[in-house]
Parts: structure tokens; sequence; C-alpha cells
């Protein structure tokens, strides 16, 4: 049988191919596996704060969050996957939070978790400029009732107030969504 073509060129167009896939949410679809995404800006509170999150993800109902988070303090505001496996969740707490302030807090929350999850993996810890304002995250993995969950929390202040986030999804997953997640974070915009 006679080959046409070479190896080695194929090769390089292949990897030429997967270099050229975007890995920007606001430029267009990015792959968090083998799953196509497109982002759009949210408005998460109403005139204060919007964010890109994947498009087709939707606010959970009260129904499926009581079940989900049953612990009083859930979040106000998840919208997840149609499968529920990925999460971004919201909170707007009642406690100030002035600028400048973000990785004090996350350090607190830091110790409250590994105090509530003994076997709880901190990873890094960093911030990224989110318009006008700083968002200090952590990335960590808890454990869950059948699998471990990634989960990155971040804080910043949201009219003077305190404003926890959480991206989650399965740990086997992590690599995917880590830096979707950050992405994600420096995307939000307050008014």
């Amino acid at each position: 049988m006679k080959q046409y073509g070479d190896e080695g060129f194929i090769w390089m167009l292949r990897e030429n191919q997967e270099d050229a896939v975007n890995t920007d949410i606001q430029k267009g679809s990015v792959f968090a596996g083998d799953q196509k995404l497109l982002f759009l800006e949210r408005e998460i509170y109403k005139n204060q704060m919007w964010m890109w999150i994947p498009d087709k993800f939707s606010l959970l109902s009260r129904e499926f969050v009581k079940i989900k988070y049953p612990s009083e303090s859930r979040p106000e505001i998840i919208y997840a996957n149609s499968d529920t496996t990925v999460n971004i969740a919201f909170s707007h707490k009642q406690e100030k939070l002035a600028a400048g302030q973000e990785a004090e807090v996350l350090d607190d929350l830091g110790y409250v978790l590994r105090h509530l999850y003994p076997t709880c993996k901190i990873f890094d810890q960093d911030s990224v400029r989110a318009g006008e304002n700083e968002v200090a995250w952590m990335d960590f993995v808890t454990p869950a009732m059948d699998s471990e969950i990634y989960n990155m929390m971040f804080v910043t202040p949201l009219k003077g107030r305190l404003l926890i986030g959480t991206c989650n999804c399965l740990d086997s997953d992590r690599e995917d969504w880590k830096d979707l997640f950050v992405q994600m974070i420096a995307t939000m915009r307050t008014d």
C-alpha cells in the first residue's frame, strides 16, 4: 500500500492545531476536557455584580439547593452544569470588607477549612485583578460521600461587604477547570 505525506509533517500539523485552540473564555469557545464551552457575562447580583460563566449553566432550584447543600449556611446563588458536577456559588455576607483585606480573610477561611476537614489539601493561594477590585482565591480538595471535590474559593468586597464565591468540580476534572475558574474570577465586574 502506497503512503502519501510525511508522518512528521502530519504530527506537526496536529500539534499546531492543538496550539491554535482558544484558551481565553472571553474570545470564543474553550474546552474543558472534551467538552466545548461558550462563556457569556451574566448578572449575578442585580445591578451590582457580573461574571463570565458557561452559557449552558443554569441557576439551581431552591428545592435542589436544599438537597445539595443541606446546611442552613448554603450559598445564596448557585449556577451549575446540567449534571451538577461543576458549580459556581456566591454569598454576599453582612460582614464588612474593605479593599486590601481580601488575603487576610482568605487566610482565616483557610484556617477554618483545615479544622473542618483535617484531610483538606490547600494547593495555591493567590489573587487576580478584576476591574477595580482585587479578588483573593485559594484552591483545595475536600472529601465528599463518594469522591473528592476540587474547590476554588474567592473573596472580594462588594458594596463594602464580603462576597464569598466558590467554583467546584470533581477532583478528577481539576486540570480541565482550574485555569477556567481563575479566568472566570478575573472577569468579575461590579458597579
